[in-house]
């Protein structure tokens, strides 16, 4: 009955196709007639139809077109079937729907290259792509993590790829709708995190890529949960559910690489997209900052905690690489890889977490600011300080309430 409703919900996908196909071209049609008649009022200096709207070549081109869209998701669907209903694989009644769902999410996939999954347009696609979502995930265990790389792939990557937000949300506000994103996010993030794989090519090709990007999104837009983006971070460290959230976040990226290293597949998909590395740590780092801040307020901070010991050791795989060779160095983007950078090492959190470290544990950590920015150099001389100096001073200095703490921890240390 599975393979029934499988191919039912494919032959809704080629009609849904089709008529986006359609609707384009009479979207063409109608501009097309415009064009032809303000030409014609133009050269004949009077309002009068050049020709009428429909033209005989117009049902020849549909025609075609709802040809090649059947060939072509009939091809899709035969190569996703080859693909991922093999002996090798698991799941296989809810792989039915899986295949299915791939079909249309390629479609969807290249019309949000172009156009905000939020748009209008997209809602009937969307609909559609999330009721093959949930006939298929019925069929799963609900404790495994396929489930979560279903909602990744289907929905949450459309966001990712271009850190998209919530269409219309700035960093200074917030929106029911991108909290729910938010929400999502983290449904898969757990579901992947937390739970096995019994399909072992689901987990090298899906959970063991796709999981950096999706996790250093999530932080980078984490703070919209306190309705306001900009300095998020200290609101955040207040609300303990999330300071949680980043304790098992910190754990599951933690243990990425290991999963890499027991998978020929992943490491050579590593070497060939160092960008996956690089995400990885840079996630890694920020999440361990959220937590380390959440247990400054927590009044569990130590130096000895296993976030600290994290946090160094991230870092220093950060700055010197697993392989000698920093992945973000390696990155074929030098602007993202140096925005990667920025973020992990020159940030006003890595900064601040920097001097807590150094301060109060006496810990170095991996990685040089650029002080040689005006910020620290002429604001320095002012103060008589050095760049050095007045970096070291800014970043105490956005950590007041934190320090505070600290300071009656360690006795005014």
């Amino acid at each position: 009955m599975h393979i029934l409703f499988a191919l039912l919900c494919l032959c809704a996908v080629m009609v849904m196709i089709a008529l986006y196909v359609g609707f384009a071209y009479f979207l063409y049609m109608i501009i097309r007639f415009a064009l032809a008649k303000r030409q014609a009022k133009v050269a004949i200096g009077y309002d009068e139809e050049p020709e009428s709207f429909w033209r005989p070549v117009d049902y020849k081109r549909l025609r075609s077109a709802f040809i090649i869209v059947t060939v072509a998701c009939i091809v899709a669907y035969s190569g996703q079937r080859m693909k991922w209903l093999s002996n090798d694989n698991a799941n296989l009644k809810a792989k039915e729907f899986w295949v299915v769902g791939q079909v249309l999410n390629g479609f969807r996939l290249t019309l949000s290259s172009v156009i905000h999954p939020d748009v209008y347009i997209m809602w009937p696609a969307t609909g559609l792509q999330r009721l093959i979502y949930r006939l298929g995930t019925s069929l799963l265990p609900q404790n495994d993590g396929e489930i979560g790389v279903w909602q990744n792939s289907w929905f949450n990557y459309h966001y990712c790829r271009k850190g998209r937000r919530n269409l219309g949300v700035n960093t200074g506000e917030s929106s029911y709708k991108m909290r729910q994103i938010l929400d999502e996010w983290w449904f898969s993030l757990e579901m992947m995190g937390a739970n096995p794989f019994a399909d072992r090519q689901m987990e090298e090709e899906h959970y063991l890529r796709d999981y950096p990007t999706l996790a250093f999104w999530y932080k980078m837009y984490d703070g919209f949960y306190t309705k306001k983006l900009v300095a998020s971070d200290a609101r955040m460290a207040d609300i303990p559910e999330h300071v949680e959230r980043y304790r098992k976040l910190s754990s599951w990226l933690w243990d990425l690489p290991a999963k890499w290293r027991s998978s020929a597949k992943a490491q050579e998909f590593n070497t060939a997209h160092p960008k996956v590395v690089a995400l990885t740590q840079t996630a890694l780092i920020e999440t361990l900052q959220a937590l380390i801040l959440g247990e400054i307020h927590e009044r569990k901070f130590g130096c000895n905690n296993e976030s600290v010991e994290r946090y160094v050791a991230a870092r220093k795989d950060f700055i010197e690489g697993v392989d000698g060779s920093p992945a973000y160095e390696k990155m074929r983007d030098h602007e993202q890889g140096r925005r990667l950078w920025v973020i992990a090492i020159d940030s006003f959190g890595a900064r601040s977490t920097k001097y807590v470290l150094n301060h109060y544990c006496g810990i170095e950590v991996a990685g040089k600011e650029d002080n040689s920015k005006r910020r620290y150099v002429d604001v320095g001389k002012l103060h008589n300080r050095t760049p050095d100096e007045e970096a070291n001073h800014y970043s105490k200095l956005g950590y007041q309430d934190e320090v505070e703490i600290l300071e009656e921890q360690f006795n005014g240390r």
